[in-house]
């Protein structure tokens, strides 16, 4: 065999590989982006308890309050970037998004969209030693949390 003929059956090899290997890099990459989505949520999750919790002391510790909605903030914009294509419930892996995530975007980015500004008001009253302001809008932050979740989050 040809030294041209080796490479073209080493390359017609090689594409027929990476065919038949996509479905299964996707099921991977589908699994990776489906496990850190929760994990970012879950961050967001555990930092919302620890507001509720801290909120609920005689004297709170603020810092500590404002730490945790800087981690909401941080995380907020970048909850439109956890969904693509192909890792809602399609992908056969566990996961609680339902499939209007990918059938209303827009309805979606609009939802996600309203979490960073309640998040960063509340930093900011955190950090200015706001307790009562504080307690107020982590509810707010709470109710924009759940405004997504009835509507885009399975129970």
């Amino acid at each position: 065999m040809t030294l041209s003929r080796r490479l073209l059956s080493a390359a017609a090899c090689a594409a027929t590989l990476a065919l038949a290997g996509g479905a299964a890099l996707a099921a991977v990459n589908a699994k990776t982006v489906i496990e850190t989505r929760q994990a970012n949520f879950k961050s967001m999750g555990k930092a919302m308890k620890a507001m509720n919790d801290g909120l609920k002391a005689d004297t709170p510790d603020m810092a500590v309050i404002a730490a945790n909605a800087a981690t909401i903030r941080g995380l907020a914009p970048k909850i439109n970037t956890w969904f693509p294509k192909g890792t809602g419930p399609e992908a056969g892996i566990k996961t609680e998004a339902k499939a209007e995530i990918w059938t209303d975007p827009a309805g979606f980015a609009a939802a996600a969209s309203r979490l960073e500004p309640a998040a960063a008001k509340l930093e900011t009253l955190a950090r200015a030693g706001d307790v009562a302001g504080a307690r107020a809008q982590v509810r707010i932050v709470g109710g924009t949390c759940k405004g997504c979740h009835d509507k885009f989050k399975q129970d």
